[in-house]
């Protein structure tokens, strides 16, 4: 794998083609015009506002967008960005926004959980399945605990944003960047 790495390092610079930059550029106009929209329909009433938070997109994350697209091609050894890797780099970038934006909202585990509603059984039988699984004290690979629920049956993303949620509220402790999960309380 490393030599793989190196090689697509090495050799392989991809460029966007036409068609990728159009797609990308019209794509990156529309976001901002939704933001505007967005930020003047929350400035004019009070009645929607808050309930949709405004996701602002710099020329910093369009060149971030860009790098995105390149790293999906260069993965294909491909000398050419396509349409296909500018649709995941898009997408790629409004689940993670999206997912930030929901934990940094300044309302805290509330908004993650809000966005998760309709699945709310779902969401406590991850709870209960985690609560079960991790017992006070014990030291867990955060990795290892997300394949093996998905095992039994859950949903990776819930089980992933449940441990948000228990590690915001105190329940659980991330140690070595993330990978290890200590259950606290």
């Amino acid at each position: 794998m490393k030599k793989y790495v190196q090689y697509c390092k090495a050799k392989c610079k991809p460029r966007l083609s036409v068609e990728a930059g159009q797609v990308l550029t019209s794509s990156y106009v529309k976001i901002r015009d939704d933001v505007r929209n967005r930020s003047g329909q929350s400035s004019d009433g009070a009645d929607g506002g808050s309930e949709q938070s405004v996701i602002p997109i710099t020329v910093r994350q369009l060149e971030a967008l860009v790098r995105i697209s390149e790293s999906l091609a260069k993965m294909r050894l491909d000398s050419e960005v396509r349409i296909e890797d500018v649709n995941e780099a898009l997408r790629l970038f409004r689940v993670s926004t999206m997912a930030a934006n929901a934990t940094n909202n300044n309302t805290g585990e509330n908004s993650v959980l809000s966005a998760m509603s309709s699945n709310k059984e779902e969401i406590d039988r991850a709870q209960s399945f985690l609560r079960s699984r991790l017992t006070v004290g014990s030291l867990v690979n955060k990795q290892r605990l997300v394949e093996e629920s998905a095992g039994q049956g859950h949903n990776a993303v819930i089980i992933a944003r449940v441990l948000s949620v228990m590690a915001m509220r105190g329940e659980v402790m991330e140690r070595n960047q993330g990978r290890l999960l200590k259950r606290i309380r």
